[in-house]
């Protein structure tokens, strides 16, 4: 062999072991699930750039991620890219690669079935996939109300179980698949001012006048100038919490430790950690990298500010009344938590908990005709202050919104110094506008009208249709099961042997051993926990006092 063919021998050796030696780098730093999903989009064709400099440092311009043709092909992210530190240097020395991206749009829209875009990207090249679940059917006016609990079946899966626990509020045995097959209507968009700095692995990236363009009432709720950081892996995520004051990162410091693998949340990757502020909200995500998405280690905590967009496009959504809020009393902030089913990201559910609030509801004709059916009209001023419970609401992909029981203490300037007290559950179908709920009158309301000693949890079920902008109480029926409800009381409470008389001639029955009652309480009632608080520090005044 000459020395010609022994040198060329040794330089494919020493490439070949400078490619593998690269290989092995890009594995560590970078990630097997990070290449993997990368090669897919390159395959597919979703990375696009304009033109790629390597001089005075590596830049590429008009970079571009877009969907697959077959899901419409729109541009998700455009920006330009610049590496201000050497690779070589930071690979070798341990340093991180900073990359600032600048002029970038990230186009956070949905498609004509409401499902966000990025999630057909990421599913087209399987770096996500649902966690899915039996969807309640869309509500229709001629179904009957949703205060009935749905019927297990006689042997359930214990997952089965507990889905049917937590969703205990759909009656209708039918189901609907994810996407819904009608079209929503067309969404009007917002470019909301953009920053990040996020550490992942070796690389540094600085976001720069850059725009997140999300849909508009979306917009309004978070507010302008969003500012994000975060830190994706392990030695990142213990660092970010060492500047992070108050931050803990022992669930992800040892690997031991994390959850294991499962077929519908899949495998822990690498921790994650992203904290998000704008002018109108706060939120917090840890979780893992899996390789089916990302697996909450909490819920998903949030700190809203209270806006009228926020009334009008959320809250009103889970309970109409709370629609016409015109501000927080003692406060300015929502806090609620965000978890989605099995705390898998992406999920075709998720449940939302608002915190209980105090909230001034402005008048209304909703607000007004529950007051006129209780003959409680003495109100003082045009707002009304309002205690809430802990609200809480499963909202599902396909539009349905299932809220679970809220009580509301309508306050003093109604003129009732211990307020008035109504409770309302139900389900909402956010794609056909349309309102089947229930206004629940517990008993302590009722006996502020004249019918006493009803069982402590006896409710008066009122059905409320409608829309959420214009919900329609039957008051003609609310009036008739009134009037019924305070014959039953005087029959059975003077004359109990008339009740079976009037029941033997065919007429109604006026039994009250079987009566209507509400869902189960979503947490304490706050009012009766403060009331306990006061009792308890004047006990303790007492004892001081002996």
């Amino acid at each position: 062999m000459g020395f010609l063919a022994k040198a060329l021998l040794v330089l494919l050796v020493l490439a070949t072991a400078g490619l593998v030696y690269v290989a092995k780098l890009a594995v560590l730093y970078i990630g097997t699930d990070v290449l993997h999903v990368g090669w897919r989009l390159f395959r597919q064709g979703s990375l696009r750039f304009g033109r790629l400099a390597i001089r005075p440092y590596i830049s590429i311009r008009n970079f571009q991620l877009v969907e697959p043709k077959s899901a419409g092909g729109e541009v998700l992210f455009s920006a330009s890219l610049s590496v201000v530190e050497s690779p070589l240097r930071g690979l070798f020395s341990g340093n991180k690669v900073v990359i600032a991206i600048h002029e970038a749009t990230l186009f956070l829209h949905l498609d004509c079935n409401g499902i966000p875009r990025w999630m057909n990207l990421l599913e087209a090249v399987d770096a996500v996939k649902d966690v899915e679940v039996t969807l309640p059917a869309p509500v229709s006016p001629e179904e009957g109300n949703t205060s009935e609990p749905e019927k297990e079946s006689e042997s359930p899966s214990s997952s089965d179980k507990k889905l049917k626990r937590r969703f205990s509020l759909s009656t209708s045995s039918k189901s609907t698949k994810l996407k819904s097959s009608k079209k929503l209507p067309v969404v009007p968009y917002k470019r909301v001012p953009f920053t990040a700095d996020v550490s992942a692995y070796i690389l540094r990236l600085y976001l720069r006048k850059s725009f997140l363009e999300l849909p508009e009432h979306a917009a309004l709720i978070v507010g302008d100038n969003l500012r994000v950081k975060g830190a994706l892996g392990m030695p990142n995520v213990a660092l970010y919490a060492d500047a992070a004051t108050g931050y803990d990162s022992a669930w992800c410091s040892n690997a031991i430790h994390w959850p294991a693998a499962s077929a519908t949340t899949g495998r822990p990757l690498y921790p994650i950690v992203l904290d998000a502020q704008a002018e109108h909200c706060k939120l917090h995500v840890q979780g893992w990298r899996t390789t089916t998405g990302l697996l909450l280690q909490q819920p998903i905590s949030m700190s809203l500010n209270f806006t009228p967009a926020l009334a009008k496009f959320a809250l009103r959504e889970m309970h109409p009344l709370l629609g016409s809020a015109v501000g927080l009393h003692g406060d300015s902030s929502l806090h609620m938590t965000l978890e989605p089913l099995q705390s898998h990201l992406p999920a075709d559910c998720y449940t939302v908990r608002i915190q209980p609030m105090k909230l001034v509801i402005g008048s209304n004709a909703f607000l007004s005709s529950i007051m006129g059916l209780l003959k409680l009209n003495k109100m003082q001023s045009t707002n009304v202050e309002a205690w809430t419970s802990t609200v809480e609401a499963d909202i599902f992909q396909n539009g349905q919104i299932i809220s679970k029981r809220m009580d509301a203490l309508l306050g003093s300037s109604l003129g009732s110094c211990k307020g008035v007290h109504i409770i309302m559950w139900g389900q909402v179908d956010t794609v056909d506008d349309v309102l089947d709920m229930t206004l629940g009158i517990p008993a302590d309301t009722l006996a502020a009208t004249g019918i006493k000693e009803l069982p402590s949890d006896y409710v008066l079920p009122v059905p409320v249709k409608g829309t959420p902008q214009a919900p329609n109480v039957n008051w003609g029926k609310a009036v008739a099961q009134l009037t019924e409800l305070s014959i039953k009381r005087q029959v059975t409470k003077g004359l109990p042997w008339l009740s079976n008389v009037i029941s033997s001639f065919g007429g109604p029955s006026l039994d009250m051993t079987d009566y209507p009652t509400a869902p189960p309480l979503v947490g304490k009632l706050p009012w009766e926990a403060q009331d306990a608080q006061q009792q308890d520090v004047a006990l303790g005044a007492d004892l001081i006092e002996l």
